[in-house]
C-alpha cells in the first residue's frame, strides 16, 4: 500500500499489521463458484443483534460470491459453520471470554477453529462489528459514506462490494476493541430527521451512539418506528434523547401565563424563553418540581432510551433573581455568570431517583457556553455523565491538546478548556460518570455547509481525549455532511475506534475507492485545503504577505481540482469532483468575503 502525505506526495510503502493472522494453515473455503459448504449459526434463542449480524453476513457473502448460505440455530446446525454470537451465548463461543472492560470497549474476536469460523462479540453490538470487520478487512468491502447509491442494489449507503468467485480465509486469531467507549453522532433537530443511511453507515463504521433531540424524537412517530425501532435498536446503538430541552419538560406556552415566576428574570422582567434561548428559574421550587416530575414521567414512558440528556435551552438567558445568581464569573466571558452549580442542584436529585427507579438508565448534563466551567461547590451526583461542548473554540485551527499552536497565547481558547476537561474527569470518575466531547467536525454556524478538511486534526484530538480520561466523542452531524464533510466523518469514525489511526494510510485507501483515477489529484487538493482551512485566521488579517499566501493556496486548490476533473473516468468520479468544485467555490467565496469585510473595517 502506498502512503500519501499531507502535501499529497507519495511517501513510500506501508505495511499495516493490526492483529495476529497466521497463514501457514489450510485456508477456509467459505465459498467457491457460487456454492458453500458453510452455514451461518446463531445461538438457539438469538438476540435481535445476533439475528441482524447473521443476516448481514448472509447478505454480503451472497453479494460477493453469489453463494446463498443458510442461517441456522446452533442445535440444528451440521457441517461447517460460521458462528455469529455474543460470548458465551453459543457453546462453540464459550472458550472466547471477555473482561468487563473489554465489553465496555465493544471488543470482539475473529477466530478460526478447525474448519469453522467464529465471529464473537463481547456485547450485543460487538458481534455486528465482527461481521463488518471480517467483510472489510479480509474480503475487501468498503462503506465510504452515507451518500447516494453507487450501483443498483448497493443499499442505503455508498458502498463498494468486490466480486470474488472464491472466498478463502487463512487461520485467524484476532481480537479488536475500541479506543473510546462512546463514539457517535448528535443529530440536532434543526438538521431534520436522521435518515436510515446515517444509521446504517454508522454501524458499519463501528460507531455506537446517537443523541436525538427530544422534540424531534416525539414529533414524528413514523420516523421513530422506522429509524429507531427498526434501525438503531436491532443494531444495538446507545440511544440518547434530550439535547436543549428545558422548554420541552417545562413548556412556557403551558405554564408562563399562570406562573411567570417559574421563568427567568432577565433585565428585571420575567421571560418565557424557549429552545433558542432563555431558561427557567431553577431556584423556584415549584418549577423545579414540575420539571423533575415531567422528566421522570418521560423516562418511564421510554424504556428504549438509554441516556436522557437533560440540557438547558440553547444560548443564555439565565435567571437573575437573587436565589439564582451565583456571583461566580464565567472565566471565558466575564459578562456572564457561571451557572453549573445551580444547574447541578436541579439535575442531581433526578439522577438519584433515576438510579433507584431505572437503574439501567443514565442521565447526562451539558457543559456548554457559561456552564462549561466546573462547579464551585455542588458536585455531580454519582453516575452522572457530562457532555462538554467547546463552542467558542477556533475548531479548525489547532487540536485542543496542542499547547504550542498559533492560538496557544489566547488562553480562553485552549488553556481554560483543558483545565475544565481535567476537572470534569476528576469530579465524575469516582461516581462512575462518563465525560464525552461534543464536537463540530462537520462545521458550525456560518461554516456549516462549506468544506473544512480536518482529517489530521481529528485523530490528534481523539487521542488527547483518550489520554486525559474522556469516555468518548460525539459529532454534530446531519444528512448534507455526506457531501462537504465526508472525509472528516470517515476519519472520525475510524479514529474513534483506534486513536492511533494512521491517517495517511487511511486516506491512501479512501481516495482511490472514492475517486478512481482522479485520486492522486484529489489527495493533493484535500491536502492543500486542509492546510488552508486549518490556518484561516492568518488569511483574515490585513497585509500583503497574508493575502498572497491565501491567494496561492486557493489557486493551488483549484489547480489540483482541475487536474482531478480531467482524470475522472467514471460517472461517479465525475459527479464527486463536480460536487467538490461547487463546495470549493462556496469556500473560496466565503473566505474572500470575510477578508474583504475585515479590510473595509
Amino acid at each position: 500500500m502506498v502512503k500519501v502525505g499531507r502535501s499529497g506526495q507519495i511517501l513510500g510503502a506501508v505495511v499495516m499489521l493490526t492483529c495476529i493472522a497466521r497463514t501457514d494453515a489450510a485456508a477456509l473455503p467459505l465459498a467457491t463458484n457460487g456454492a458453500s459448504d458453510y452455514s451461518i449459526v446463531t445461538p438457539d434463542a438469538p438476540t435481535a443483534q445476533e439475528q441482524f449480524a447473521a443476516a448481514e453476513l448472509q447478505k454480503y457473502l451472497g453479494l460477493i460470491s453469489g453463494a446463498e448460505l443458510t442461517v441456522r440455530t446452533e442445535s440444528k446446525a451440521t457441517g461447517r459453520k460460521i458462528i455469529v454470537a455474543v460470548s458465551p451465548r453459543a457453546k462453540r463461543a464459550s472458550k472466547i471470554r471477555f473482561a468487563k472492560a473489554d465489553a465496555d470497549s465493544d471488543a470482539f474476536a475473529i477466530e478460526t477453529d478447525g474448519g469453522d469460523l467464529l465471529l464473537i462479540g463481547s456485547n450485543k453490538r460487538a458481534v455486528i462489528y465482527a461481521v463488518y470487520t471480517l467483510l472489510e478487512k479480509h474480503l475487501g468491502c468498503r462503506w465510504l459514506n452515507f451518500g447516494e447509491h453507487v450501483r443498483p442494489g448497493s443499499g442505503f449507503i455508498e458502498e463498494l462490494i468486490p466480486k470474488k468467485p472464491m472466498i478463502e480465509l487463512p487461520e485467524l486469531r484476532e481480537r479488536h476493541k475500541a479506543s473510546l467507549k462512546i463514539r457517535g453522532f448528535i443529530c440536532a433537530a434543526w438538521f431534520g430527521n436522521t435518515p436510515m443511511q446515517i444509521v446504517d453507515w454508522a454501524m458499519k463504521q463501528k460507531l455506537n451512539y446517537f443523541l436525538i433531540p427530544v422534540a424531534q424524537y416525539e414529533s414524528a412517530e413514523d420516523w421513530r418506528k422506522a429509524i429507531v425501532e427498526e434501525g438503531m435498536l436491532p443494531r444495538g446503538f446507545i440511544l440518547a434523547v434530550g439535547h436543549h430541552s428545558f422548554h420541552y419538560f417545562l413548556p412556557p406556552e403551558k405554564h408562563f401565563k399562570e406562573h411567570p415566576e417559574w421563568f427567568a428574570l432577565v433585565g428585571g422582567k420575567r421571560q418565557p424563553g424557549g429552545r433558542r434561548g432563555g431558561q427557567f428559574c431553577l431556584s423556584n421550587p415549584q418549577a423545579a418540581k414540575t420539571y423533575r416530575e415531567n422528566v421522570l414521567a418521560y423516562i418511564a414512558r421510554h424504556p428504549e432510551v438509554d441516556v436522557f440528556a437533560l440540557y438547558p435551552n440553547d444560548g443564555y438567558g439565565w435567571c437573575e433573581c437573587e436565589n439564582c445568581k451565583t456571583g461566580v464569573p464565567w472565566e471565558e466571558r466575564r459578562k456572564y455568570e457561571a451557572t453549573q452549580d445551580i444547574y447541578l442542584k436541579l439535575i442531581n436529585p433526578i439522577v438519584a431517583e433515576v438510579k433507584t427507579r431505572f437503574p439501567d438508565k443514565r442521565v447526562s448534563v451539558a457543559a456548554y457556553v457559561n456552564y462549561t466551567q466546573p462547579p464551585q461547590k455542588e458536585r455531580p451526583a454519582p453516575g452522572l455523565d457530562v457532555t462538554y461542548a467547546f463552542f467558542t473554540r477556533n475548531w479548525f485551527t489547532d487540536p485542543i491538546g496542542n499547547a504550542t499552536g498559533p492560538l496557544a497565547k489566547r488562553p480562553y481558547a485552549f488553556d481554560i478548556a483543558r483545565k475544565h476537561l481535567a476537572r470534569w474527569v476528576e469530579l465524575t470518575k469516582d461516581g462512575g460518570g462518563d465525560v464525552i466531547m461534543y464536537e463540530y467536525y462537520t462545521g458550525r454556524s456560518a461554516w456549516r455547509g462549506r468544506p473544512y478538511p480536518l482529517m489530521h486534526l481529528i485523530p490528534q484530538e481523539l487521542a488527547y481525549f483518550q489520554r486525559i480520561g474522556l469516555a468518548g466523542c460525539a459529532v454534530q452531524a446531519h444528512w448534507n455532511a455526506r457531501k462537504y464533510a465526508a472525509a472528516n466523518l470517515y476519519v472520525f469514525a475510524r479514529a474513534a475506534w483506534d486513536t492511533k489511526l494512521d491517517v495517511d494510510a487511511t486516506l491512501t485507501d479512501y481516495y482511490p475507492h472514492r475517486y478512481g483515477k482522479a485520486a492522486p489529484a484529489m489527495a493533493k487538493h484535500f491536502a492543500q485545503m486542509e492546510e488552508n482551512a486549518r490556518h484561516l485566521q492568518k488569511y483574515f488579517v490585513r497585509g500583503a504577505e497574508a493575502i498572497a499566501r491565501r491567494d496561492k493556496g486557493l489557486a493551488d486548490c483549484q489547480r489540483f481540482l482541475d487536474e482531478a476533473k480531467g482524470l475522472a473516468s467514471t460517472g461517479r468520479a465525475k459527479q464527486l469532483t463536480a460536487e467538490e468544485q461547487t463546495l470549493f467555490d462556496a469556500y473560496r467565496k466565503f473566505q474572500l468575503a470575510k477578508q474583504a469585510k475585515r479590510s473595509d473595517a
